[in-house]
């Protein structure tokens, strides 16, 4: 099972609009609105590696997302 964290800047005025976009994505277990830096955290969850990195690819390519930062779990 391969693990990540997604860390999620958007345009301020879209970040619900964004939550639930990410949260409709096949992979992504948890989705919250955070306070900080960033905007939205997503777990994402798959079966191996190359699942998760088009998981995260998925999730990086939805509007109004400027940027994002990915901590994938070591073990």
């Amino acid at each position: 099972m391969s693990i990540a964290y997604v860390m999620i800047n958007t345009v301020p005025e879209k970040v619900e609009m964004v939550l639930e976009d990410v949260k409709e994505i096949k992979g992504v277990e948890e989705a919250y609105i955070i306070y900080g830096v960033y905007d939205i955290i997503a777990e994402v969850k798959a079966e191996n590696d190359n699942n998760l990195w088009a998981i995260i690819i998925k999730i990086r390519k939805l509007q109004h997302i400027m940027s994002t930062i990915t901590l994938q779990v070591a073990s």
